[in-house]
């Protein structure tokens, strides 16, 4: 969406050829939000000396400076076009441009970049639970979620609110089901199978219709379009949000992650006195066996 942007050329064409350490150079991994921030500013800056090659070859070819030529989509043709708005009726498609490179062995017009991001502004993002406590089991089901993020330009909607989505499905499994046993010499002992890390599946998460997703209306300057990173940021407050709630429910805080259906049991033998169906000093009115907050 970037290249299409900056070229004016349909979505539909273009395309991102298939990579791997054999055939590029080395790069740090996409980790830290990097993928749009720092992937989109290369892809930016290499684009915009693409840009710069097309207008500088089409110049050469209709015998004009290239200050005096822009780029439009042209809807009659579905391909870019590169004209001269103060000479009409000359004009190119980069299709044409691009034939007439090979036909006369002229250039080829391509761009390699490594960008290094100068800065890294920060993501935000913000997360409201409305959860359900089975007082008899322990068990904490997500009955509607709303999720509200700072990423700058959206780039792409449809990714960035599944990067939401993906956020809080495993930031419910780092607050309430993962976590590393340690034996008395301090040794793992989780082995890292599938056991182990426990994930959300469909029916410990909210609906598709209970969860949104909003974004805020803003610009980053730095970034690619004036988008931001959002990676991580959808998963870092998850885990305390669902601690408000359970809070906000049973009347109880824990203060260490996983919150477990046995620690909460525990936690409301602890305040009960022993009484499974008294309810919690604090919290909200229990409706059958549940007790629920938003």
């Amino acid at each position: 969406k970037l290249v299409s942007e900056a070229l004016c050329v349909p979505l539909d064409m273009v395309n991102i050829s298939p990579v791997g350490t054999r055939t590029t150079v080395y790069d740090v991994v996409t980790h830290a939000t990097r993928g749009v921030y720092a992937g989109g500013g290369a892809v930016m800056k290499a684009t915009q000396n693409v840009r710069e090659e097309i207008l500088q070859t089409a110049a050469r070819f209709m015998n004009v400076q290239p200050a005096a030529l822009a780029i439009r989509y042209d809807e009659a043709t579905g391909q870019a076009t590169v004209y001269a708005p103060s000479l009409p009726g000359r004009k190119l498609t980069i299709g044409e441009i691009a034939a007439r490179c090979w036909k006369e062995s002229w250039k080829t017009i391509a761009s390699v970049f490594s960008y290094r991001p100068v800065y890294c502004p920060p993501a935000y993002v913000t997360v409201f639970l409305d959860v359900e406590v089975d007082c008899w089991t322990g068990a904490v089901r997500t009955v509607k979620a709303v999720m509200g993020a700072d990423c700058g330009t959206v780039i792409n909607p449809d990714l960035a609110a599944g990067q939401l989505e993906g956020g809080l499905n495993k930031g419910a499994g780092y607050a309430l089901l993962e976590d590393n046993a340690w034996d008395a010499q301090g040794q793992l002992l989780s082995k890292g199978y599938m056991l182990d890390a426990k994930v959300p599946g469909v029916s410990e998460s909210p609906l598709v219709d209970a969860l949104g997703t909003h974004f805020a209306d803003t610009y980053e300057p730095t970034g690619p379009l004036g988008a931001k990173g959002i990676g991580e940021a959808a998963t870092n407050p998850v885990a305390a949000a669902y601690a408000n709630a359970i809070c906000n429910a049973i009347g109880v805080r824990f203060y260490e992650l996983p919150i477990t259906p046995e620690k909460i049991l525990a936690a409301l033998e602890r305040v009960q006195g022993n009484d499974p169906d008294r309810a919690v000093e604090g919290s909200l009115p229990v409706g059958g066996e549940f007790v629920r907050t938003a």
